[in-house]
C-alpha cells in the first residue's frame, strides 16, 4: 500500500482523510478552504511582516465530523481562530497609528508596502471564513469569526486609503514647497540682474579707465560725458528689465 508523504506544514498529529491530503502539497499555499467527508480544513495566512519576503506562515483550522475543533500552531480551535483574528486586529491598530505619525512622502511610502499585504490577506482571510460558514451553517462561532473578519477587512482598507491619501498630501506640499523656493531664488536672480545692469557699464568705465593715473584720467577732454553715458546705458536697461517684469 502507497503511504502518501505528509505535508509539512500539517502537524504530524492530525489524522486528515486522505480526500484531503492529497490535495495538499509542500507548502501552504494561498488562503483556502477543504470541505471533504465531513472535515472542514481552513488554510490561513499569519499576520504578512515585512521580514516574511511574501512566504507567508500558515495556520490552520480543522473541523472534525463530531463538531470538535483543532488549529495549528496554536491551539484552542474555535478560541485560536478568535486569537488569530486578534492579531490582525492589533496589527491593523498599529499600522493606523503608525500612518497618522508619517510626516513625509517616504514614511507614506513605507506605510503603503506594509498596508498592501496586510490588505490583502485580510481579504483573502475573509472570503475563507465566508466559506466556512456556509459550509458549517449551524456553527455560530464561525458565523461571529466572519463578522470580525467584515470588521477588519473594513479596517485596513481605511488604513491603506488614509496611507495613499497621506503620500499624495505630502508630496503636493512639497511641490508647494519647492515652488515657492524656486520663486524666491527667481525674485534674487532678478533683484542680481538689476544691480549687474545698472553697475557694469560703470565697472567697464572703471576697467578701461583704471590703466592711467587718476590725474590723467580727471584731465582727459569728455570723461563726464562718458561717465553719463554709461549711467544713462544703466538705468535704460534697468528701465526695460522693470516693463518686461
Amino acid at each position: 500500500m502507497e503511504t502518501r508523504k505528509s505535508s509539512a506544514f500539517v502537524p504530524k498529529s492530525w489524522d486528515l482523510p486522505d480526500a484531503i491530503r492529497r490535495r495538499l502539497g509542500d507548502e501552504a499555499g494561498r488562503q483556502r478552504l477543504m470541505d471533504e467527508e465531513g472535515h472542514l480544513l481552513l488554510i490561513l495566512h499569519e499576520v504578512p511582516k515585512p521580514e516574511d519576503e511574501e512566504v507567508r506562515r500558515p495556520f490552520l483550522l480543522w473541523g472534525q465530523p463530531d463538531g470538535t475543533w483543532k488549529s495549528s500552531p496554536s491551539g484552542g480551535g474555535l478560541a485560536g481562530l478568535t486569537e488569530h483574528l486578534a492579531s490582525y486586529e492589533r496589527a491593523i491598530h498599529d499600522l493606523d497609528d503608525d500612518v497618522e505619525a508619517a510626516a513625509s512622502p517616504r514614511e507614506c511610502f513605507e506605510m503603503m508596502k506594509r498596508a498592501q499585504p496586510l490588505l490583502r490577506a485580510t481579504r483573502n482571510l475573509l472570503t475563507v471564513l465566508e466559506a466556512a460558514r456556509k459550509a458549517r451553517s449551524d456553527e455560530r462561532r464561525l458565523i461571529v469569526a466572519r463578522d470580525k473578519a467584515i470588521d477588519l477587512e473594513r479596517g485596513i482598507d481605511l488604513t491603506a486609503s488614509d496611507a495613499k491619501a497621506g503620500m499624495d498630501f505630502t508630496l503636493a506640499m512639497n511641490a508647494e514647497a519647492q515652488a515657492r523656493a524656486a520663486h524666491e531664488a527667481g525674485e534674487e536672480a532678478r533683484r542680481l540682474n538689476r544691480l549687474a545692469a545698472f553697475f557694469l557699464p560703470l565697472a567697464t568705465l572703471v576697467a578701461v579707465f583704471g590703466i592711467n593715473p587718476p590725474a590723467e584720467v580727471l584731465g582727459m577732454p569728455g570723461l563726464w560725458a562718458v561717465v553719463l553715458g554709461g549711467v544713462g546705458l544703466g538705468a535704460v536697461v534697468w528701465m526695460s528689465l522693470l516693463r518686461r517684469k
